[in-house]
């Protein structure tokens, strides 16, 4: 009887759970996108979208678009609503990219709109490559340009394109049911954290151990081949470096990421979610090219140094973006992208002289100037600065070991304890890894130069090996020693990427 009255209590505990969970944690009603962009005016998007209400608010993303009053509803135009018998609902228009639908909860509705393509005709902060553009080729658009939303959980959304016959999308969500331009987003994440291009673009993708890397080139397809070969090139070294295909958290799983890449004249990049957007020169100097591909390798290795390895605060960026520059160049170099004489003019001529002139240098450390917006303002400080902080510890790594270890350790050692999981790393943990590695302690060096505000001494780090460097009339020099012996030649070596 005991027995009896302590599982009649559980149950009745279970059904009393059961019901406080909300309306939207188990939604599997159909939700549905569909866009249609028309050849005669393909800067207009129509958006029609079917899904459940899980409450009475509508709404765009919350980030981006200040500068606009309505921020991204400045784009929208038409938008409406029916029930499923066709009856046509009130939408109140909201401050900040938000509408109130007069209708109850887990009601269905269809929910029509316009998206008016005019985001290049306006500057932004991070360029237009993370919003959205038109080309001669076709349309480009991230998730927070186009996507209105209700609720926060939902899964399996489809997504569908009604394009010209002479078109294509590529897009980073999965088939849905072999149906050409037709897709299918695991969830709200995936759906919003996205970017498409449609249009006449050229495609082509890489693949490894179950990771599948898709490219869309507009403007530039006579580059298909060495873009071709630079991925597969970068993609080998970072898997071979850090011991597998990028691992992010189990509620930001991917095993596919697109590179979008574009014509234009302003070279820039920016990853969303786990995606690429590039806009560059094909006609462009010789050292536009080198910049084209360091700004692709750079942003790919984020794929494991920031979406599989993550930070504990911001504060923590000078290692994801500097470091991640240091192993970009050695990436490039490796595959031999880049020369040896490249590598050098690089971290002089753009990061050296970025950092030098930084207005945060001897003033702040790199990691307070990572602080929220601050980050935008003390590119060299935390690039720069950053790169160094690494060069400068896998110097010291490889001297104190004989040259038997190096940071590549350090990096495997990340992506195995931090890969597939929700945990974050600090500098301090930085600190203590780094100086059990080299059997050193890192305290004064980290106090100095990333806590501190002192200047990363990087022509000493350099010349303590197989190398020559010293700043002279504000250049970084660098060269290779004559007199180095096998023991610098492999250290150099090593940082080169080789």
């Amino acid at each position: 009887m005991k027995s009896f009255t302590k599982i009649a209590f559980l149950f009745g505990l279970f059904l009393m759970l059961l019901s406080s969970v909300p309306a939207n944690v188990n939604i599997n009603s159909e939700t549905s996108y569909k866009i249609t962009i028309d050849a005669d005016n393909p800067r207009l998007a129509k958006i029609e979208a079917s899904f459940v209400l899980l409450d009475d608010l509508l709404y765009m993303n919350e980030h981006g678009a200040e500068q606009f009053q309505k921020r991204w509803a400045n784009f929208v135009r038409n938008i409406s609503a029916k029930d499923v018998k066709g009856n046509l609902l009130t939408i109140e228009e909201l401050p900040d990219a938000q509408w109130k639908v007069n209708a109850p909860a887990n009601q269905k509705v269809n929910l029509s709109y316009e998206i008016v393509l005019k985001h290049d005709e306006s500057q932004w902060a991070g360029g237009i490559d993370g919003v959205a553009f038109a080309r001669d080729w076709g349309v480009f658009y991230t998730g927070r340009t186009f996507l209105i939303l209700n609720g926060k959980a939902r899964d399996n959304i489809q997504v569908s394109f009604q394009i010209p016959d002479n078109w294509r999308v590529t897009a980073p969500w999965n088939s849905y049911k072999n149906k050409p331009n037709v897709f299918l987003a695991r969830n709200l994440t995936d759906l919003s954290e996205s970017m498409f291009f449609a249009g006449t673009h050229e495609e082509f993708s890489v693949k490894r151990n179950g990771f599948e890397l898709v490219f869309a080139l507009g403007g530039v397809a006579a580059q298909k081949d060495s873009y071709k070969t630079l991925a597969q090139g970068v993609l080998d070294y970072y898997i071979k470096l850090m011991g597998g295909i990028p691992n992010p958290p189990p509620d930001s799983k991917f095993k596919k990421s697109v590179v979008i890449i574009n014509a234009g004249k302003d070279l820039d990049g920016e990853v969303i979610g786990n995606h690429i957007s590039m806009i560059l020169d094909p006609n462009g100097d010789q050292q536009a090219q080198l910049i084209a591909k360091f700004i692709f390798a750079h942003e790919f290795f984020h794929l494991w140094n920031g979406k599989s390895i993550n930070v504990a605060e911001t504060t923590e960026d000078w290692f994801k973006e500097g470091v991640t520059n240091y192993y970009t160049l050695k990436a490039l170099q490796n595959i031999k992208a880049i020369s040896e004489k490249d590598y050098f003019d690089t971290l002089n001529n753009l990061f050296y002289q970025r950092y030098k002139t930084d207005s945060g240098l001897g003033k702040s450390s790199m990691r307070d100037v990572a602080r929220g917006s601050e980050k935008d303002k003390h590119w060299g400080l935390i690039y720069g600065g950053g790169l160094f902080v690494g060069m400068c510890q896998d110097i010291n790594i490889r001297k104190e070991t004989a040259n038997q270890k190096s940071l590549d350790i350090l990096m495997r050692d990340l992506f195995k304890e931090y890969g597939g999981t929700n945990k974050t790393y600090t500098t301090a943990d930085l600190q203590k890894s780094l100086t059990t590695l080299s059997g050193k302690d890192q305290t004064d060096f980290f106090r100095q130069y990333v806590f501190g505000i002192e200047r990363v001494p990087i022509e000493k780090c350099l010349s303590s090996i197989g190398l020559k460097a010293q700043i002279e009339n504000g250049e970084l020099r660098i060269g290779k020693k004559a007199s180095a012996n096998k023991s610098e030649d492999a250290m150099v070596s090593g940082i080169l990427g080789n």
